[in-house]
């Protein structure tokens, strides 16, 4: 690997003022990737970095990725210190472009896809989480509708383990969008309710799939009304489970891994 740049020593640095913009959520064009694992993951899914920053006393955390070493940053750990999104960043971090969204069209494919349509959502751990189960589970896609965190939030990327930059997501879309699209591309839509539902044992997942899931506190979109409820049964007094648990179960019960299911 070629010898490193001169460490950046200044907090006013134009690349650092870049990490903080999009670690505060207003940088419109690129994601932060924390963490050697994130970074790594970003890569094999073809999201190459344009800049890596470096603890400069932990050069060895980007020996893994010689093909960007014209990309390596070292800062000075003091200035480091007060980079990215938690109070104690890993020693490496990068800046990428934003993925390019899919489209509703793309998500025409043959057999039965599962896709999980996600609204009012505004944890990013839990959209991470969301993503996550929806990879493990076998999902096409994801989709987080308008009102909800960015799936690209520093938090949500690191709490999907990298499924946010695997799994095909069709961003910021508005409900009755989103519902016609699907039903035009032969989707049935079933939502996750609190109660009232069928249980997901006796529930139809045959064919394509759109399960609507909500967060627990916010009110499901005025599209759900007319569809089929899927309830998980729960033992008294619990009246509801956090929505990365229930949707987790719900994911699981389609039947999509593991030869179950439709």
């Amino acid at each position: 690997m070629q010898s490193p740049p001169e460490p950046i020593r200044s907090v006013s640095n134009a690349l650092l003022r870049r990490v903080r913009d999009v670690a505060a959520g207003s940088g419109d064009a690129e994601l932060l990737l924390e963490g050697r694992r994130l970074i790594g993951d970003a890569i094999q899914a073809g999201v190459t970095p344009t800049e890596i920053l470096v603890r400069a006393d932990r050069l060895e955390e980007v020996e893994a990725w010689p093909e960007c070493a014209d990309r390596v940053r070292p800062v000075v750990p003091k200035v480091y210190a007060r980079l990215g999104s938690v109070k104690n960043p890993p020693p490496v971090m990068a800046l990428a472009p934003i993925p390019k969204g899919r489209l509703l069209t793309d998500l025409h494919a043959p057999g039965s896809p599962l896709v999980l349509v996600v609204a009012g959502v505004s944890d990013p751990g839990n959209l991470g989480a969301l993503a996550r189960s929806a990879e493990a589970a076998g999902a096409a896609a994801l989709i987080p509708l308008k009102g909800g965190v960015s799936p690209w939030n520093p938090r949500a990327l690191r709490g999907s383990m990298g499924s946010l930059l695997r799994l095909p997501v069709v961003l910021q879309s508005d409900a009755e969008e989103v519902q016609q699209g699907l039903s035009a591309l032969g989707f049935r839509h079933l939502v996750a309710a609190t109660r009232g539902g069928q249980v997901p044992q006796t529930a139809d997942w045959s064919g394509p799939i759109a399960l609507w899931v909500c967060a627990e506190t916010g009110a499901a979109p005025a599209i759900c009304d007319g569809m089929q409820g899927v309830t998980i049964p729960l033992a008294q007094p619990v009246e509801s489970l956090n929505v990365t648990v229930a949707t987790s179960l719900l994911l699981f019960a389609a039947g999509r891994v593991g030869g179950g299911g439709a």
